[in-house]
């Protein structure tokens, strides 16, 4: 056996020798079918990375658009809430005020108050969730776009204080908005208000700018000692947004309550006709003639502003 595998072999180096050109012939005929393996694997990963690259897309489209939901769902819960609270509170003071001393009637406004508190928690439990779900839906986008990212940046060094781009981007309106009107319900009214005054001074034209000056009348109407900057903040909301059928007639209560605790008793009477003859369908008129009438004053309606 081993003499036939010898004899084999020379045979096939003999034919070698004698065919120098089928050797050369064979390598590049491997080599040839060598390139065309490669071209087809190269093409085959072509293929694979756009169809990554398609679903990448389709996934991260459908992460944003849940996104935008989210922040949507928690803006109408903030106005909401804003708008609740607000109303309420104005209620609330309406009837303390118009009570007097009279104890009869505190049990049911203590009733009241819990009910309220009761609905302010229910809201912020409700705020609480909707900023779970867009927190969640946010770090899903986020590894999405990690994935998607061919290359890392590499970190750049921290720009010195005072330096240009030293400070990073302003909070967006919807958060200072946010976090002013939970601050404020939380009793921290100086935080609330510096917060309000950012929001007003990087965003006023936004369509939250209205609540945020009210809200900074309606925190130095609680505060000792800024019954005169409250009448301030409401003329400002009176002036800027005359034509609102909702914040300005609040305002222009508030305004004639301030000016009642100030003991401006005929201010006070004066604003609080102007509510009953520029809005006389509001909520606020029918209040404006209870503190009207606990004055000894007629509900005569005053001349509307022009």
């Amino acid at each position: 056996m081993r003499a036939k595998s010898y004899s084999a072999l020379a045979m096939v180096a003999l034919t070698m020798v004698l065919t120098p050109g089928s050797a050369p012939a064979a390598a590049t005929k491997e080599m040839q079918d060598l390139q065309r393996d490669v071209a087809q694997l190269q093409d085959q990963l072509t293929q694979l990375q756009k169809s990554s690259d398609a679903k990448f897309a389709a996934l991260q489209a459908q992460l944003q658009q849940a996104l935008d939901i989210a922040n949507r769902t928690n803006s109408g819960v903030n106005s909401m809430s804003t708008g609740v609270t607000q109303t309420i509170q104005s209620e609330l003071r309406a009837v303390r005020d118009q009570l007097n001393g009279v104890t009869g009637l505190s049990v049911k406004v203590d009733s009241t108050s819990s009910d309220v508190s009761d609905l302010k928690s229910a809201l912020q439990s409700l705020l609480v969730t909707v900023n779970r779900q867009q927190a969640v839906l946010s770090d899903i986008l986020n590894q999405v776009k990690l994935i998607q990212a061919p290359v890392v940046a590499p970190p750049q060094a921290e720009a010195p204080p005072g330096a240009p781009g030293a400070a990073g981007p302003p909070p967006s309106a919807q958060a200072l908005f946010t976090s002013g009107v939970n601050d404020m319900n939380a009793g921290k009214g100086d935080l609330a208000l510096s917060e309000f005054a950012e929001f007003l001074r990087l965003y006023p034209n936004d369509g939250n700018s209205k609540s945020v000056q009210f809200n900074i009348g309606d925190i130095h109407y609680n505060q000792p000692g800024k019954l005169d900057q409250a009448v301030k903040d409401f003329d400002l909301v009176i002036e800027e947004y005359s034509k609102d059928q909702v914040i300005t007639p609040e305002a222009e209560f508030m305004k004639g309550m301030a000016l009642k605790q100030l003991n401006r008793a005929k201010d006070a009477i004066t604003a609080f006709r102007s509510v009953v003859a520029d809005f006389p369908r509001s909520d606020e008129a029918a209040k404006a003639k209870a503190q009207l009438n606990a004055m000894g004053a007629n509900a005569s309606p005053a001349k509307g502003r022009k």
